[in-house]
């Protein structure tokens, strides 16, 4: 059996879509236990690659092979397909894995975790690594003599610290699944998102007019001071915007310490908290670009290629598994705030496509259904039945609710409980999310212990269970529980974390012809772009691939994972007027009109205010 050892030195890393010839410069390898070699020769490499029983590399699924791939013809499907591939940052994740947050955000680079096993870490210089040190001395990762002995020294090192780590890392089912789980969702990366790059510079430019006109009126109105790139941090500045937060009926914001607050979390809350109060709203999202932040369009903008596309990263790095969409980070892009769910109609179908998407409902009661085996929490998920009616008619009674007509009056103040409740939500927190007493949250919590006791006796068991710190779902999946946090992390990392490997199970069921259509995937949600001409048949295919009963073991209750669709869109935000039918901005259709009189469309309000500004300065 021989194993290929690869690290490949390429051009900016950024540019790896749209850079073109003599993106890979260099690669270091070494066949089984022999000296690495290096080489400019990339096609020899390719070959030797595609020959080999394994290849193995640390993020060569989320990047080396996928350089080869697109510029020296790798036949890298093949590869995945034949389980000749391991990923040692994948590995390393599976083996060691991660805290969740972001304490251990850097601790899965190769030289992290070559330190972590004792080995030597990599070559360094003036401020960094080697590698950069020499990009800075010669302008460039591209500029760097290919024959530099720095540069072969880096990347031989590389190789050998790739080889060693391999002998350390165990290689499970669960991993040779991830690896074809990441080469499908790597299509969401390879095809890109095409950008609106007209609406994206449009929404620039407003942005940056109405941002004017704010500081100019804080100016003239409240003394803000017009000088420096944050006047809002002078004394002059604080002064101006404590005023303005009291005329707009807010009382200013404010540090532990009495100074005023204008952090992103404190605005951003402010905005959430008074969405009515337009001032305020417009105010805080001034304040927030004073502070430096980037509007989605900007960001956007930024990561956009030649090709008008933005090539996301995908990234499973959550402690659960969880799939981040990065750079951009589309993953944040939400639908449920009126204000900026149109940032999406800045991403668009391929010509000739449309965008489709399907969202797997209620999947984390699901994920908890299957590992608890409750008869009466997996007879509430039954096709027909709605988890979150269920859970509202145990929690606040049936009293005024028709079956028959609708949902269940409280189904909104009970679908956080779902969660909650399935995780470890205390009285005092049940309280506040239902607006209830403390006691009667003490008496409701008695009362579904009473009718799920499956679901309590399961949650004590995963407790106890993660005292040993690391857990397994039922695909094999391994997450690490924060000692001190069993009780609420134990359960939330089970659900969550099988709710995504439940979610990879319609990923690998999706017939190859969809995979180039991949464009992002948000929590429980794939959105596709896919031929007009052929969308009936996308849709069907898509909804039989993340449909399908699932049980944990031989022998337990099988529950059935279920998904909805949604519209067709000629952009994404587009494919929720039918979810967002009070929110008329959300349909294309609407956003092309020229005038609306709904006062409270943020889609005409912003163009509107933007005109006359124009106007007025005019």
């Amino acid at each position: 059996m021989s194993i290929v050892y690869v690290d490949l030195e390429t051009a900016d890393a950024d540019r790896l879509w749209d850079y073109g010839t003599g993106f890979v410069r260099i690669a270091g390898y070494a066949v089984d236990n022999r000296p690495v070699e290096s080489t400019t020769d990339i096609a020899a490499v390719t070959r030797t690659i595609e020959q080999a029983d394994l290849v193995v590399g640390h993020n060569v699924l989320g990047f080396d092979l996928l350089a080869l791939e697109r510029y020296h013809d790798l036949d890298l499907s093949r590869l995945v397909r034949e389980d000749r591939v391991v990923d040692t940052l994948l590995a390393a994740r599976q083996n060691d894995p991660p805290l969740s947050g972001s304490a251990d955000a850097r601790r899965y680079n190769l030289d992290a975790i070559a330190k972590r096993l004792g080995l030597d870490g990599k070559i360094t210089g003036a401020g960094g690594t080697a590698l950069k040190a020499l990009a800075k001395k010669f302008g460039g990762f591209d500029r760097i003599p290919a024959d530099h002995p720095d540069y072969l020294r880096y990347l031989i090192q590389d190789v050998e610290l790739v080889r060693e780590l391999s002998k350390h890392l165990a290689v499970d089912d669960y991993l040779w699944r991830e690896h074809r789980v990441m080469w499908r969702l790597n299509h969401i990366t390879k095809h890109g998102f095409r950008v609106d790059v007209d609406l994206a510079e449009r929404l620039i430019a407003e942005r940056q007019t109405r941002v004017r006109a704010q500081k100019k009126q804080l100016h003239d109105v409240y003394g803000l001071p017009l000088d420096g790139k944050k006047p809002h941090t002078t004394t002059d500045g604080k002064v101006a915007l404590e005023k303005a937060f009291i005329d707009l009926g807010i009382e200013p914001p404010r540090t532990p310490t009495g100074a005023l607050a204008t952090g992103k979390e404190v605005l951003m809350g402010l905005e959430a908290g008074h969405p009515d109060n337009t001032g305020l709203v417009e105010l805080c999202r001034t304040l927030r670009a004073f502070n430096g932040e980037r509007s989605m369009a900007q960001t956007l903008m930024d990561h956009a290629g030649k090709d008008g596309r933005v090539h996301p990263g995908v990234d499973p790095h959550q402690a659960t598994g969880r799939i981040s969409i990065t750079n951009p980070g589309l993953s944040v892009m939400g639908k449920r705030d009126r204000g900026n769910v149109c940032e999406r109609a800045m991403l668009l179908p391929d010509v000739g496509h449309v965008l489709i998407s399907a969202d797997l409902s209620q999947i984390d009661a699901r994920a908890m259904a299957m590992h608890c085996q409750d008869a009466n929490y997996i007879a509430a998920l039954e096709p027909g039945k709605d988890m979150h009616d269920e859970m509202a008619a145990a929690v606040f009674g049936e009293s005024g609710w028709d079956r028959s007509a609708g949902h269940h009056p409280r189904r909104g103040d009970a679908k956080a409980i779902t969660h909650a409740t399935s995780y470890g939500m205390g009285a005092r927190a049940l309280a506040d999310n239902a607006g209830i007493s403390h006691d009667d949250a003490e008496r409701q919590l008695a009362a579904l212990e009473l009718k799920f006791p499956g679901l309590t006796a399961f949650k004590t068991w995963v407790r106890d269970d993660a005292r040993r710190q690391v857990i397994e779902n039922a695909f094999g999946r391994r997450m690490r529980v924060r000692p001190g946090k069993e009780y609420t992390q134990a359960p939330a990392h089970i659900g969550q974390g099988t709710a995504r490997d439940l979610m990879m199970e319609g990923v690998l069921r999706l017939p190859e012809w969809l995979l180039p259509g991949l464009r992002a995937i948000v929590h429980d949600e794939l959105v596709l772009s896919v031929p007009e001409s052929r969308a009936d048949e996308a849709e069907a295919a898509v909804l039989k691939a993340l449909q399908f009963a699932y049980r944990t073991a031989p022998g337990k209750t099988p529950v059935p994972v279920l998904a909805d669709k949604s519209d067709r869109g000629r952009d994404w935000a587009d494919c929720y007027r039918s979810e967002k039918k009070n929110w008329p901005e959300v349909a294309r259709d609407h956003r092309d009109l020229p005038t609306c009189g709904d006062s409270d469309c943020t889609w005409h309000l912003g163009n509107e205010v933007i005109s006359e500004e124009k106007e007025n300065a005019a």
